[in-house]
């Protein structure tokens, strides 16, 4: 008889059998019933699992279902059920296979800020304090005096030249990484008469003390800049497809788009990405 892997948000504990072994530090590998949050994964053509599913703040599984609406349930805390299964390659997480998901009624990992004097909407983990004066709003980890990310706005209306440029939200926008790993970026993009700045530093988190605490808020910084919308744009996604594609393109494969859309990059050095439709 199979033993069901139980995992709860809060204090879990793995139950394994005497027989099942698995990696150091890797989460067990079978049967899986667990409870967390689930966000996007970085796109992938090699890698499987289109979502993540965090317990405790950290990255459990990568997580995929070909039965589940798993984009109506982003950023939601839910209870899942399904098959983990080891990954295309051993150093990434397990993939679970989703046979049941459920949201937990009351409960969200993340927090939606509506912001009308930058005009976006933006959705960020709910740990992220914000404040917001005037044309500025500024998000701090718990515990901390330094802001993670402040986004403001310019009355400049030309995107800077140096830079990886690429489209967010179906805008023109220019990516600027400082060194690999310092976990500083700036992001500026194209608005109706301004440019928008997202300046996201991790380096200056004291919190951060843990190369994996580190990685885990610049994957919640790639989510929340995937999450921006404008909200003068007149073409929203309202019914959960339509003017948002998620397909993967680029690549080594070269994966090219549908007419009316483009390859939104969200992996620079893959060149990985998602189609997106071109705002009109």
């Amino acid at each position: 008889m199979k033993r069901i892997f139980s995992l709860a948000i809060v204090g879990f504990v793995f139950s394994l059998s005497a027989c099942t072994k698995t990696p150091v530090n890797q989460p067990p590998l079978g049967p899986i019933s667990a409870t967390g949050t689930l966000i996007p994964a970085e796109v992938s053509l090699l890698r499987r699992g289109t979502h993540l599913l965090l317990i405790n703040g950290k990255k459990m599984y990568y997580v995929e279902s070909k039965t589940e609406d798993l984009l109506s349930a982003e950023g939601q805390t839910v209870h899942v059920e399904g098959i983990a299964e080891s990954n295309t390659s051993k150093d990434d997480l397990p993939v679970l296979v989703l046979s049941k998901l459920t949201s937990v009624n009351g409960e969200s990992g993340l927090h939606i800020w509506n912001i009308p004097a930058l005009d976006i909407r933006i959705q960020t983990p709910s740990g992220w304090a914000g404040t917001i004066q005037k044309n500025v709003a500024s998000f701090l980890l718990p515990g901390e005096s330094t802001p993670l990310m402040v986004i403001t706005a310019s009355e400049s209306t030309t995107l800077p030249t140096n830079g990886t440029p690429y489209y967010l939200s179906g805008h023109r926008a220019v990516r600027i990484d400082s060194d690999a790993g310092s976990g500083k970026t700036d992001v500026l993009v194209q608005g109706k008469d301004f440019i928008l700045q997202l300046h996201f530093d991790a380096s200056t988190q004291t919190s951060l003390e843990r190369a994996e605490d580190a990685k885990l808020v610049m994957s919640e910084f790639e989510y929340t800049l995937s999450s921006l919308q404008f909200l003068s744009d007149k073409t929203e996604n309202t019914t959960g497809s339509g003017s948002d594609i998620t397909t993967p393109c680029g690549g080594e494969a070269n994966v090219l788009c549908p007419q009316g859309s483009f390859c939104d990059i969200v992996d620079p050095v893959m060149k990985i990405g998602k189609c997106r439709m071109i705002k009109s």
